[in-house]
Order: structure tokens, then C-alpha cells, then sequence
């Protein structure tokens, strides 16, 4: 890894995060990147199981559950009966980590259910809790074994005295069985009481965080079981905290009386993440009703709202005449400012598929438009018009990602156009449009020519001999087998390569913060969390110093879910290599904070995600490197698009 250059030479913080690390702690962190792969790094690890500081067997524990190694849940299992409690909480994640296949989730399962037996304290024992729930069961009988085990601590209707922590890490399980194990065995109703009585949990002013995180947890777990009641969904609607309530704006998905009550007070609800999910609800359950709610949604004050409720209107209303008339008012609004084309251009696309006849004369505008990405959405409109003459002429734009929504369209249309178009786009840099134009030629009349092309493309990508080609050289292997081509070998893996990382490096992230500057809105900060992510912080914080970010954009944007940019490309597949390991851990998703895009393990670079919401699916599973401490608001109104001016790394002084 590149040097990283920080003027922060303040005196070091009192705070475990700030200190010098050990020689034996940056050992570990070398011995970690390289997975331990040699006798040698691993017994490092294991000499930090074993020191005297519990801040080294923390992290030593943090290390060897990365391994993901079966094997190594034995020297583990002591470590869960530390005398350290952060310790013993890290132990519990780890041997979740360590859980694969069915020997490593018996193995697991075993210790930590011995562990829960004996688990004095509450932090420890909803760690214990929450990694019991989220491993990987394939029989009923651990299911329910598990169920029982954590539902002992849910609140019931002669509970006096709640562990918070315990019931906190419960319903965290819970949550995770019900989502990953609900088909295999579905809740007891004793459980799903428990749940309820968790979902309007209320307590001391300072628990009020963990309360609410626990509403929403217990709130979930029912979702995810199917067991929304009426009575659940008044109360969550009329909760203080609005994530409960947009949570409850989900649960009313299920066919429950008087849901339609329910979502209409979430329709008028004063937080916009409310009235979001309450309008995607309405949308789904109750359009074919009325459209009268999407109508009004289209003046709502928040744009992730409007737009919305534009792309809704497109799925057809009772009386189409009034939405009709809508989405022709906004595609005339076609503006040539760069940050004003978001509404037309998802207007355009609902005009197409309602009044077809009028999308077409208003099309030629956004083919022309100088801002790619209205173009882009000119493609998808061509498309649900099959407008074979439009979606060829997008087909050689000078945009990629607009070349590459054009030929998806005619892919998915089934024309022969989609053929000669990928052809020409296999000479493409750019790793998305090479594979959907694989895809293409799967299906080519002249197999020849394709497999010859393919052949070439491979062999041309191969060479460029970077991890970030992966996928697409996975895409021309698929499409060469199903026209009967040559076998080509699985793309190699170049890295990630093992880094060294000097003793102050740790310090010195640890005083850092990174300044998102956004053209047009504003800028936020992000605290590093190198304790937790050291390589990824550090491989981060040295781009933002480079000027790598500067100019780029947040190309993704899912309201109620994450923001992602950092793509020179502006897509999923376009990134900077090489790639870097995973530093899955303890930190939950939640909102504010921050993660790095990947394609499976080991695949990230330089994308990232900011969490808009509480999104506990992704835990485990994605780096958590940063947290958004101020600008979130910023944040919350970044629309698809939207450019990185600049990011500056600051000491805490800036």
C-alpha cells in the first residue's frame, strides 16, 4: 500500500483508538491482510491470544475470526470465557466468523449455546445471542434450539426487569433466524409474543437508543416472520422513533386489516424516509385502488419522494388520465442544468409506458441531451417503447454506461440489433458494457464471429491483468459456453498482496477525518475507524489525499438503503484496483455508517456506501471503515449523480 502522508502529529489521544500500537499489533494487522496463509503469521495471532493486554487480544480474536477458518473455533472457544468482556464479545463474533460449512456451524453452535448458559454478563451474552442467530442452520432442530435459547430473555407481560443489552442482542438474533432460517422453521408463538412486547419497548432516557434499536429489530423479526398484527402496526406508526415507523410502513406489506389506515398516517408522516417506504408500500398493495397518493406524493418537499412517486405512475392507475397528463408536464420540464434533469428524465420513462405516442415525440430531447445520464434514461424509455431505431443510435453513444443501456434494452427485447452493437462494444475499457455485451452474443446468429470476438476480448482483458476485470472475464467465459466455444481458464487472482503497515500509521488514522465536498450542496465529514478496519482506512484515506475521488460521483443511489460512488466509470464494475481483503466485524450497518462496495469476498476498491438506514442484512458481510459524523443531512438530498467536488483529509484542528 502506498505511503500515506498525514500532517497529524498532535499529541497522541488517551483513547485505545489514538495510542501507538504495539509492535506485536502491527504484526497482527500484516499477518491478517495475508490471511495467515504461512505457520509463521498464524503464530503471531496466536501469540496475541495469549498477551497480557486486552487490547491485543481483542484484536488478535478480531484477526483469526477473519479467517473464516473452521479449524481455528477450538483456540477460540477459550477466548469466550476471557476476563475481559470486550474481549469475550469479539470471541462471539469470531466464532461466528469462523462457522463455515456444516462442521463449522455445528461446532459453533455448540460452544456458544455452552457459553449462553453461563454468561453473566449482558453484552457478552447478546453477542453470544446475536452470532447464534445468524449462522448458517439446515435442520429444524438447531432452529428451534437456538429459538428457545434466545427467547428466554424476550419481555413478557410479568417481566419487572429487562437486561437490555441481552434483549438487545435477542432480537438481533432473532431478527437474523427469522430472515435466514424462517423456511426451514418458522417462529413459536410464545417467540413472537416476546417480539411484540420487544417492538414497543420503552425505557430510561439514556437506554433510549438501544430501546429503539431493539423496536426495530424486534419489528423486523416479525416482518421477516410473517406475524404483522394490527395492534403492531397502530403502535409502530405512532412511535417517537421515525426508523420504527418506517419500519412498520414494510410490515404493513402483509395483508392485515386496516393496514390501508396504517399507511395513510405514514403517507403524512413529518420524517421523508417515512413517507417513502409508506408510498413504495402503497405502491405495491394499493395503486390499483387509487393513484390519488402518488398523485400528491409528486409535490412532496423531499426529491427522493418525487421521484418515487414518478416512477410509480408509471405502473398505471384506474384512471390513467390524471397521471398521464403528470409525467407529460414533467418530461417537458427537460432543463439542460446538469443537476436538474432527475425529474423529466424519470418522467419520460412513465410516459413511455403509458402513453407511448406522446413519450415518442418528446424522446428526441433526451437523446440528444448533453448530460449522460439523461440519455441513459432515454435508453430505458426507448426500450419500453421497443424502439429498435432509438435504441440502436444509443447503442454507439460516446457514454459507456449509456452504450450499455441501450444494447441491455435490445438484449431484453430480443433483437438481432443488440449482435452488431456488442460486437463494436467488446473493444470497450469499460468492464460493464463488455458484459452485458457478452451477454448479447450469447445468443448470436453467427457464432463464429462471436466466439472469435469473445476469444480475442478475453485474451485482450486478461492481459490488463487486473482484479476489477474479473467479472467481466467470467461473462465472456459463460457467454462462450453456451456457444459451444473453447474453455477458458477462471480469471487469476492478483492480489491482494500483503502490506506492511508502520507502527504510527494507526495514530495517526485514528486523528484523521475525511471532507466530502459536494457540488451544489455541501459537504460532510467522516470519522475513521482504524481499530476496526485498519487497511481499508488507511488504503482510503491515502485515495481522498491523491485527489482520487475529486470529480467522481455517487452513480448509486437507493433511497432507504445507501448512496455508492467512488467509480471512475459511474457504475458497479468500473473501480481501482488492486482489490483489498474484507474487515468484516462487530460494527453493525447502521445509518451514518460507512462501507466498501464488493463482489464478493475480497473484492473491494475504492467504492464506497453510506448506510441511510439501519441495515442489518449487510452486517458480516461488508467492511464498516468510516462513520458519517456531521453533514448527514447533506447526505440524505445527494441525488444519482451527484459529483464529489473534492475530499480533504483534516485533522481534527481544520
Amino acid at each position: 500500500m502506498r505511503t500515506l502522508v498525514l500532517c497529524l502529529l498532535a499529541a497522541l489521544s488517551t483513547t485505545m483508538s489514538a495510542r501507538q500500537p504495539t509492535s506485536l499489533q502491527s504484526r497482527m494487522i500484516v499477518a491478517e491482510d495475508g490471511r495467515a496463509q504461512s505457520d509463521a503469521e498464524l503464530a503471531t495471532l496466536r501469540q496475541g491470544l495469549t498477551s497480557r493486554d486486552p487490547n491485543v487480544r481483542q484484536q488478535a480474536v478480531r484477526a483469526m475470526g477473519r479467517l473464516e477458518r473452521p479449524d481455528l473455533i477450538p483456540p477460540l472457544t477459550r477466548s469466550l470465557g476471557d476476563a475481559n468482556v470486550n474481549v469475550r464479545i469479539e470471541a462471539a463474533n469470531a466464532v461466528g466468523q469462523l462457522a463455515k460449512g456444516a462442521e463449522g456451524v455445528t461446532q459453533a453452535k455448540g460452544r456458544l449455546l455452552t457459553r449462553a448458559r453461563v454468561e453473566q454478563e449482558p453484552r457478552a451474552w447478546g453477542a453470544v445471542a446475536a452470532t447464534l442467530g445468524r449462522l448458517a442452520y439446515t435442520t429444524a432442530a438447531d432452529v428451534e434450539q437456538v429459538e428457545t435459547a434466545l427467547a428466554r430473555v424476550l419481555p413478557n407481560k410479568t417481566s419487572t426487569v429487562i437486561q437490555i443489552d441481552a434483549v438487545l442482542g435477542a432480537t438481533e438474533g432473532l431478527e437474523a433466524l427469522a430472515r435466514q432460517s424462517g423456511k426451514i422453521s418458522r417462529l413459536k408463538p410464545a417467540t413472537l409474543d416476546g417480539l411484540r412486547a420487544a417492538a414497543v419497548l420503552e425505557g430510561r432516557a439514556q437506554d433510549a437508543d438501544k430501546m429503539a434499536r431493539i423496536r426495530r429489530l424486534a419489528t423486523l423479526a416479525l416482518t421477516a416472520a410473517g406475524a404483522a398484527t394490527r395492534p403492531q402496526l397502530e403502535a409502530g406508526i405512532a412511535d417517537a422513533d421515525h426508523e420504527v415507523r418506517r419500519l412498520t410502513m414494510i410490515a404493513a406489506r402483509a395483508d392485515v386489516e386496516g393496514r390501508e389506515a396504517v399507511i395513510a398516517r405514514g403517507l403524512i408522516d413529518p420524517h421523508p424516509q417515512v413517507r417513502y417506504e409508506a408510498l413504495q408500500t402503497w405502491g405495491r398493495q394499493l395503486q390499483k385502488t387509487s393513484c390519488e397518493p402518488v398523485l400528491k406524493a409528486v409535490r412532496d418537499e423531499d426529491a427522493h419522494v418525487v421521484l418515487l412517486a414518478i416512477d410509480l405512475l408509471g405502473n398505471g392507475c384506474p384512471a390513467p388520465g390524471p397521471a398521464i397528463e403528470t409525467v407529460k408536464t414533467l418530461a417537458e420540464g427537460l432543463a439542460s442544468t446538469p443537476g436538474a434533469w432527475h425529474r423529466a428524465a424519470h418522467a419520460v420513462v412513465s410516459l413511455a409506458k403509458l402513453a407511448p405516442s406522446e413519450a415518442r415525440a418528446r424522446l428526441p430531447r433526451f437523446i440528444g441531451h448533453d448530460v449522460w445520464q439523461v440519455r441513459m434514461y432515454a435508453a430505458r424509455a426507448a426500450g419500453a417503447l421497443a424502439s429498435v431505431e432509438d435504441l440502436s443510435r444509443l447503442g454507439r453513444d460516446v457514454h459507456h454506461n449509456v452504450r450499455e443501456a441501450a444494447i441491455g434494452e435490445l438484449v431484453t427485447l430480443k433483437r438481432p440489433e443488440a449482435a452488431a452493437l456488442a460486437l463494436d462494444a467488446l473493444s470497450s475499457s469499460d468492464y460493464q458494457l463488455v458484459m452485458t455485451a457478452a451477454r448479447a452474443l450469447s445468443t448470436a446468429d453467427d457464432r463464429p464471429a462471436a466466439v472469435a470476438a469473445l476469444g480475442k476480448t478475453f485474451e485482450r482483458i486478461d492481459g490488463e491483468r487486473k482484479d476489477t476485470a474479473r467479472d467481466a472475464l467470467n461473462a465472456i467465459r459463460d457467454s462462450l459456453a453456451k456457444l459451444g466455444g473453447p474453455e477458458l481458464p477462471e480469471p487469476v487472482r492478483y492480489s491482494p498482496a500483503k502490506q506492511t503497515f508502520p507502527a504510527d500509521r494507526l495514530a495517526s488514522l485514528a486523528l484523521a477525518r475525511l471532507r466530502f465536498t459536494m457540488a451544489g450542496r455541501g459537504s460532510f465529514e467522516l470519522r475513521l475507524l482504524p481499530d476496526l478496519a485498519p487497511l481499508t482506512a488507511s488504503h482510503i484515506a491515502t485515495l481522498a489525499q491523491e485527489g482520487y475521488y475529486n470529480g467522481l460521483t455517487f452513480h448509486r443511489v437507493a433511497p432507504n438503503f445507501v448512496i455508492q460512488g467512488g467509480s471512475p466509470g459511474a457504475n458497479e464494475y468500473a473501480g481501482q484496483g488492486p482489490y483489498m481483503r474484507d474487515e468484516v466485524g462487530l460494527v453493525s450497518h447502521r445509518r451514518a455508517t460507512v462501507g466498501i462496495s464488493t463482489r464478493g469476498r475480497d473484492t473491494g476498491d475504492a467504492q464506497i456506501f453510506i448506510n441511510l438506514v439501519d441495515s442489518p442484512r449487510l452486517d458480516h458481510t461488508y467492511t464498516v471503515f468510516a462513520e458519517v459524523t456531521s453533514g448527514m443531512e447533506v447526505v440524505d438530498q445527494i441525488l444519482e449523480g451527484d459529483v464529489i467536488e473534492r475530499v480533504d483529509v483534516i485533522s481534527p484542528k481544520s
